[in-house]
């Protein structure tokens, strides 16, 4: 190994780029153009997480609101560790794939033209879920009620229909495709991993059905739940603190009232 005094190129340098042009070589990438970011497969990011986007009719002028939340969502999340997917309840050209670009996901979001319609809440939970890259995380945001229903298989209805607190929640007309979207969050990771599913109500306080549900939803399945205010100036972006750098955060009820509060 020899240096080259007064010079800034050595033979160090020399190798370690003929190195680097042999690996761009496939591409035609060449090192000296500048830094090349590359991301790895969704598949191998240890946080996977697809987001339940409500885009329904009630949400209206909200919409816009509801991107900015989840472009400071994706904004912290840390880049290579972390692929996200987004499922709109009511937009149908739209690409479910995990993607660890979230750079690129977040321009698509600002661009999306989103359509509106109903709010199939529970069908588009599922789909999220069942899935491929398995997700790690779920997260859910909707203003609304549900406009559909999950149906239980035959042989399947007695365990569902058994879990604890149903019963006690049977007023609820939402709670038996609740139980089903838990079973499947619960089942999906294979042995003892299961899916945590996080759920934010846009909504005044007397919605309080609307509540429970979701309420539900991630009390038995580990997640978190945020109500939230969309009066409040700036509350979407309060999705930020479900990112997983932020969410341990979460675990504080004094610091969740106060981000429910949007302070």
């Amino acid at each position: 190994m020899s240096f080259q005094l007064g010079n800034k190129s050595t033979s160090v340098d020399a190798k370690a780029l003929a190195i680097a042009r042999l690996k761009a070589s496939a591409s035609g990438v060449k090192p000296e153009d500048g830094a090349i970011i590359r991301y790895i497969a969704p598949g191998d990011c240890p946080d996977r997480s697809r987001l339940v986007f409500d885009d329904s009719g009630s949400m209206g002028n909200q919409i816009e609101n509801a991107k900015t939340g989840v472009i400071e969502y994706l904004r912290n999340c840390i880049p290579n560790q972390t692929a996200v997917a987004i499922h709109f309840m009511n937009t149908r050209d739209w690409s479910t794939a995990l993607n660890s670009n979230l750079l690129q996901l977040a321009q698509d979001i600002r661009e999306a033209k989103l359509n509106s319609g109903g709010t199939p809440f529970f069908n588009t939970i599922k789909k999220a879920l069942e899935a491929k890259p398995v997700l790690t995380r779920l997260v859910v945001f909707t203003d609304g009620s549900p406009t559909d229903s999950l149906q239980a298989e035959a042989e399947e209805k007695s365990t569902i229909f058994d879990m604890q607190d149903y019963h006690s929640f049977n007023q609820n007309p939402w709670i038996a495709s609740a139980d089903i979207i838990i079973k499947i969050a619960l089942a999906v990771g294979g042995g003892e991993k299961h899916i945590p599913i996080d759920t934010v109500f846009f909504g005044p306080s007397y919605r309080t059905t609307e509540i429970a549900l979701l309420k539900y939803l991630s009390d038995h399945t580990g997640g978190f739940f945020l109500h939230f205010d969309p009066s409040k100036p700036g509350i979407w972006k309060q999705l930020k603190y479900l990112a997983p750098v932020n969410r341990l955060m979460l675990t504080d009820g004094a610091f969740r009232a106060r981000i429910e509060r949007g302070e």
